[in-house]
């Protein structure tokens, strides 16, 4: 008998560890050729703004593409690119039953100064644990916004947040987070980018610019609250 089970048990191992070794050989190259591709997508992004670019690899999955010198409304910023777990299956299975796919973080200090903070972020999202620490550490109250969560000091900012994710139009699904901070970097807006489906390069620079000067022109009847 334990012959028998010695010769299904130890092809099973070998099977299943040759399986693992080899998803992991291959998932390695498709987050590689994955990040390039994301890589080129978001310089493609921040050429129109001007400027000296620099990159930086923070892994060989993941970089930080950084601009200074950028043009109105933006004087600096960075988009920072992550490529979708592939290397682990059972981490490849749960990131996708979430929806999580290739993602860009957007950080970009404007040239001016914005009326009011905001956090608007999706729940259960790989950057909802972040967006709910830093609106409690100001105090904002959390409420919801269809399917996403804001948090903001008070009706105004509310509305603001509103409009600004209105602005987002189809991108909306896509959404990861969006915040407005008075100290730069202004504006922050991750957004998943997946291989397949992955917006043109010069829209997502379009609606940078236009979330940025919706953030910057609030309604003029609207007042900044005490201590927003």
């Amino acid at each position: 008998m334990p012959q028998v089970e010695s010769r299904v048990v130890l092809p099973l191992v070998v099977v299943l560890g040759t399986f693992f070794i080899g998803w992991y050989l291959v998932g390695n190259e498709i987050m590689r050729r994955h990040a390039r591709r994301l890589a080129i997508w978001s310089k493609r992004t921040l050429d129109p703004l001007g400027g000296t670019q620099a990159v930086q690899w923070l892994t060989l999955h993941a970089f930080r593409l950084e601009v200074e010198g950028a043009a109105a409304p933006f004087q600096r910023g960075s988009l920072t690119g992550l490529t979708e777990s592939w290397d682990v299956p059972m981490i490849w299975l749960w990131n996708r039953l979430r929806g999580r796919r290739d993602m860009v973080l957007a950080q970009m200090t404007l040239h001016q100064q914005p009326l009011w903070g905001f956090e608007v972020y999706r729940p259960g999202s790989l950057l909802s644990k972040d967006s709910r620490h830093l609106a409690r550490l100001e105090g904002w109250e959390e409420q919801p916004l269809g399917e996403l969560m804001v948090a903001a000091a008070g009706d105004a900012p509310r509305q603001l947040a509103g409009r600004l994710v209105a602005e987002l139009g189809d991108y909306r699904s896509r959404l990861v987070r969006l915040a407005v901070r008075r100290a730069g970097p202004h504006l922050t807006l991750a957004l998943t980018v997946p291989e397949r489906g992955r917006p043109d390069p010069l829209d997502f620079q379009r609606l940078l610019q236009r979330v940025a000067r919706a953030a910057l022109r609030p309604e003029a009847d609207l007042r900044p609250p005490p201590g927003a």
